[in-house]
């Protein structure tokens, strides 16, 4: 009696209404995992072991660290081609690697990372490289570029140069005349009496002739200079961390609701095929798989 009991309690489930129905039952539901169990379990394992010896034999990585300060047109130029193949063709871990240039500059362009301190114009440059010597350099490397390409080109520099003589020129004709009328014994003798307003604008120009100067001498040094570089090139002593254990978990824990969902998929397609009505479904499925493919 007992016995018969059972089996009859297996034929069917109870609705949330108390009357039988088709819900699912929590005893299927245990039967569909133990017979996928070793699978369900071995294949995350698997996974998270092959995963985790990946990352911990890779070798280490090392990241070399500066703080700049520059415009934002600067921070342009370093994810510029022509200034990365300029900076590769002095790299010389990178041109051993590879062949072709656009492979390299590719690899120096993941490398290097730029960023920005919110709300400042200064930045973090960050180089990842194999070994300690090959980060520092390469990032060394890339602020003396930086700072050549910062100057003025060697035709624009002479045009500079004749504009500062120009202004200095200005600058002390402008000087001398302000002074003169500024001298109380100026006025004795044949001089004539110089106007206030001439002498005002006189002095406005002589201000804007020394702000002209300024603003040459800084174009000739360049938009950055080595004052700032606010901290140069670190040499790392340790490899960044891998994250092996952390990677290693998260693909075992995909894995196992890959598995989960593979046991009820199968599961669900073995009862379809003792069934008139589950068969054509799976001939339905295949027939709609075919065309998407073609």
């Amino acid at each position: 009696m007992e016995l018969e009991s059972l089996k009859a309690t297996e034929t069917y489930t109870i609705d949330s209404d108390g009357s039988p129905g088709n819900g699912v039952d929590f005893l299927d539901i245990l039967l569909i995992l133990a017979k996928s169990i070793r699978v369900i379990v071995a294949v995350p394992l698997l996974g998270f072991f092959i995963v985790f010896s990946f990352l911990f034999f890779l070798p280490g990585r090392f990241e070399s660290e500066a703080i700049v300060q520059m415009p934002i047109e600067r921070s342009l130029l370093l994810q510029s081609a022509s200034f990365l193949d300029d900076a590769v063709k002095t790299n010389q871990w990178l041109l051993a690697q590879y062949e072709k240039q656009y492979q390299a500059r590719e690899k120096f362009k993941k490398s290097l990372r730029i960023v920005s301190i919110s709300g400042t114009d200064i930045y973090r440059l960050q180089y990842i490289a194999d070994t300690p010597d090959h980060a520092e350099e390469a990032l060394s490397s890339i602020l003396k570029k930086l700072l050549v390409a910062s100057k003025p080109s060697p035709g624009k520099l002479e045009e500079l140069k004749a504009q500062l003589l120009s202004q200095t020129i200005l600058q002390q004709t402008l000087q001398k005349l302000l002074e003169r009328f500024n001298d109380p014994s100026a006025g004795q003798g044949n001089s004539p009496e110089v106007p206030g307003q001439s002498v005002v604008a006189i002095a406005d120009a002589l201000e804007k002739s020394n702000q002209a100067i300024l603003a040459i001498e800084a174009s000739m040094k360049g938009s950055m200079s080595d004052s700032d570089i606010l901290q140069s090139p670190t040499r790392p002593d340790e490899p960044l961390a891998k994250g092996s254990l952390s990677k290693a978990v998260a693909a075992a824990v995909i894995l196992f609701f890959i598995m989960l969902m593979w046991a009820f998929v199968r599961e669900a397609l073995q009862r379809a095929a003792l069934e008139e009505r589950g068969i054509k479904k799976i001939q339905s499925i295949k027939s709609l798989l075919s065309v998407r493919r073609t």
